[in-house]
């Protein structure tokens, strides 16, 4: 999919959903979700904090891509788009919240959406994310029944590529890549510039069943390995803390020698005067 002005380059040949947060001001942030290779009429949206039936909502769609709007409590939002033509059926979904997240997504997370889907195992929640270096657990079903092994393709914005192989009970783990490229930090006075680096990938699969080909794609965003920049800065930290330990121990041994110094040039003394 191309990358006109105002719309996300895609990185992969698996349809995805990206949201981006526009606007000003608290009251005045506007979601906007993007389908990227995929061709979709709406944006499916269900929510725990909706009290519609299944918290269920259609956003329309137009150039720009859909607006999600914040119910008043906040919430965890599953968005999807559904492509169909003849025989085959495409689906992107992505997990989107706002502050004040409410209750556990699970109950609303595992209910059925789409025939063939990958579901978190669980989500990150609020003040979490995925990072590097770390395993996240995926179930993998059609029709409300796990897939055993079934093949899932992971691919990362960095340009990873992996494939996975569910288990008996239809789940994969996923290790997200440590993939980041080493970056050298130009901090200018004033500097107020605090965002955190990430990432996107993508877990996309695909299934026949009834002369019907399914393809499905859970996209996400991750970090940088957790200990990357906490390990530096307690590395940084304890050699610190050692020179500054080491201080007082120095100071006393230099009275200490000064002192055995003037005992040795005594002793000499004394005993070139014996010898003399």
């Amino acid at each position: 999919m191309g990358g006109g002005a105002g719309k996300p380059v895609a990185w992969t040949a698996f349809p995805t959903l990206k949201t981006r947060m526009g606007g000003e001001g608290r009251e005045g942030r506007v979601v906007t979700v993007v389908p990227q290779g995929i061709v979709a009429n709406s944006i499916d949206a269900y929510s725990n904090n909706i009290k519609d039936a299944k918290g269920h909502r259609q956003l329309p769609l137009d150039m720009a891509g859909a607006k999600l709007d914040k119910p008043e409590a906040g919430g965890f939002h599953w968005l999807a788009a559904r492509e169909e033509q003849d025989d085959k059926v495409r689906v992107a979904s992505t997990v989107y919240f706002f502050s004040n997240p409410g209750k556990n997504p699970t109950a609303l997370f595992m209910q059925q959406k789409h025939e063939l889907e990958i579901i978190p195992q669980p989500f990150p929640r609020e003040h979490s994310r995925y990072r590097a270096n770390e395993d996240w657990k995926f179930l993998v079903r059609f029709n409300s029944k796990p897939l055993a092994n079934q093949k899932i393709n992971l691919e990362t914005q960095n340009g990873t590529k992996t494939e996975l192989v569910s288990d008996a009970q239809g789940v994969i783990t996923a290790r997200m890549p440590d993939d980041f490229k080493a970056e050298v930090e130009q901090k200018t006075a004033g500097s107020t510039d605090n965002r955190r680096r990430s990432s996107d990938f993508v877990l996309a699969t695909e299934y026949k069943e009834g002369g019907k080909s399914y393809l499905t794609a859970f996209n996400g965003s991750y970090g940088p390995d957790a200990f990357d920049q906490r390990s530096l800065a307690m590395g940084l930290g304890f050699t610190l803390l050692g020179m500054i330990s080491a201080v007082p121990l120095l100071r006393q041994r230099k009275p200490a020698k000064q002192a055995a110094d003037a005992r040795q040039s005594a002793a000499t003394e004394t005993a070139n005067h014996k010898d003399a």
